[in-house]
Formats: C-alpha cells, sequence, structure tokens
C-alpha cells in the first residue's frame, strides 16, 4: 500500500504499479492510513530518516577506529590469535551496520528496530576496540 498506493482506474480500484518512494505521493501513500497532514508525515518521515542517519554515521566512526586500532595491533607486532576477539566483535558490528544499510528505508520501515540494531553496532565496536588495545598490552 505504501510503495505501490491504490488509485481509482474508472469504478475499480487497483493498486498503482508505479514503485517509488511514498514521499513522491504522501496523500495516496500515506493518508488513507494516517489521519496527518501531508506535512506533518513529510516532517515525521524526514526525524526518523535523519536520525537512523545520524546513528548510522556513529556506528561507520566506531568501525572505523576499531579498524584503525587492530591495524595500529597488528603494526606493534599483536598476533591474530590475539586479535581475534576484537574481529569477532568486528564482524557483529559490521553485520548490523550492513543490516540496517542494506533496507535502503533509512530506518523508516522499523525505525525503534533499526535503532537498536545501530546501538549495538556501536556498543560492538567500541568493545571491540576495548579487545584490540587490551590485545596489545
Amino acid at each position: 500500500d505504501c510503495h505501490m498506493p491504490y488509485m481509482r482506474q474508472g469504478a475499480m480500484r487497483i493498486s498503482d504499479h508505479h514503485l517509488r518512494n511514498p514521499r513522491e505521493n504522501i496523500e495516496r501513500a500515506c493518508l488513507p492510513c494516517h489521519a496527518f497532514p501531508a506535512e506533518e508525515m513529510k516532517a515525521r518521515a524526514k526525524l526518523i530518516q535523519d536520525r537512523n542517519t545520524a546513528l548510522l554515521s556513529r556506528v561507520l566512526d566506531a568501525l572505523a577506529a576499531l579498524i584503525d586500532e587492530i591495524r595500529s595491533a597488528r603494526v606493534a607486532g599483536v598476533t591474530d590469535q590475539r586479535l581475534e576477539p576484537a574481529r569477532k566483535l568486528h564482524r557483529k558490528a559490521q553485520w548490523r551496520a550492513d543490516f540496517v544499510s542494506a533496507d535502503h528505508s533509512k530506518g523508516f520501515h522499523a525505525p525503534q528496530e533499526a535503532a537498536r540494531i545501530l546501538s549495538e553496532a556501536i556498543d560492538l565496536a567500541r568493545q571491540g576496540q576495548v579487545a584490540a588495545a587490551q590485545a596489545g598490552r
């Protein structure tokens, strides 16, 4: 209903087969189910997507810092075996970031779940940083 909202063709009600972003057609895509003005719906969608983008940016910063910490440890001669816990945490954090990014809705399809997953990713990446730093001690 959101990406292919209903339309009238004569007396028939059919799905619009022009798949597109619902924000391009708020009146038909959103307002049949949500009793808000179109501008408020646009603002709500933008707020959700802006928050998701900000969280994803923080995840990417945390992942980059983790990669830098692992690289520094390797240069300092830390073995792969000692860095394995940090690398496992990196994989877990990266998987979560990829999962949310792959949805392509910028968090709109499930904003609370996307925020939870991205928050986990930040936490895992920061844990990985600590693990990599401790591996070098």
